[in-house]
């Protein structure tokens, strides 16, 4: 299915940067406030929330159907998760290379077939964090098993696609790259048929480091209103 573009204004942007000013910074997250003018004359500060390191999301299937889930604790929701198998990529690696290693290391397994899936701006009120979302069949056992870090207490169950369908229905699964890669592919399921921009697609795997999106660009600017 070819869609044309949304239309986009002639001046989408209606803010002019005065200053920037970093609060901020960790090996994960930083933190900067945007000092800026709005067209029609408003000025505001704008807190912007930065993501070092890249999302990445695999909705790995098995042959029987079955999606490879993975339960955490989620300290900011003070709640029990369960979700795809997820990471943080680092900017010299592509999503794809930091996806493959967190299948490895989250769930003990490889994946003998790949393909982007979906892609989303996971809180664009407030971050510049993108996520990139795979789809991974031929599943089996990877040498070496599981690596989990210090910090990760994780449990890794084999769910019914169907199953996990009708569990985001009813709020029990609400990961926004959970749920977003199983409502992508039970889309192509009913019939929708639309490919990745092959510029998006390529994004895939490419690393950050040289090809930064326009959000994360910035962050080396601080400096240029």
């Amino acid at each position: 299915m070819h869609l044309p573009p949304l239309p986009v204004p002639a001046r989408p942007n209606p803010f002019t940067r005065e200053s920037s000013r970093p609060v901020f910074d960790s090996p994960w997250v930083r933190l900067r406030v945007d000092h800026v003018r709005h067209r029609s004359g408003g000025e505001s500060q704008y807190g912007v929330v930065g993501f070092r390191r890249t999302a990445c999301g695999v909705l790995a299937l098995d042959d029987e159907d079955r999606v490879v889930l993975v339960g955490q604790w989620r300290y900011p929701l003070e709640r029990y998760s369960w979700e795809i198998v997820e990471g943080g990529g680092l900017e010299e690696e592509t999503p794809f290379e930091a996806i493959r290693r967190e299948l490895r290391e989250e769930a003990g397994l490889e994946a003998a077939q790949w393909e982007p899936l979906a892609f989303l701006h996971t809180s664009n009120a407030c971050t510049d964090e993108e996520a990139f979302l795979f789809l991974a069949t031929g599943l089996s056992a990877a040498p070496g098993g599981t690596d989990f870090d210090d910090t990760e207490e994780l449990a890794c169950v084999r769910e019914p696609f169907a199953a996990c369908a009708a569990r985001i229905l009813h709020g029990e699964i609400s990961d926004s790259l959970t749920v977003t890669a199983i409502l992508a592919l039970q889309a192509r399921r009913a019939g929708v048929s639309a490919a990745l921009d092959p510029a998006l697609a390529e994004r895939f795997f490419q690393r950050p480091d040289r090809d930064p999106a326009p959000g994360r660009a910035r962050w080396s600017n601080l400096e240029r209103p």
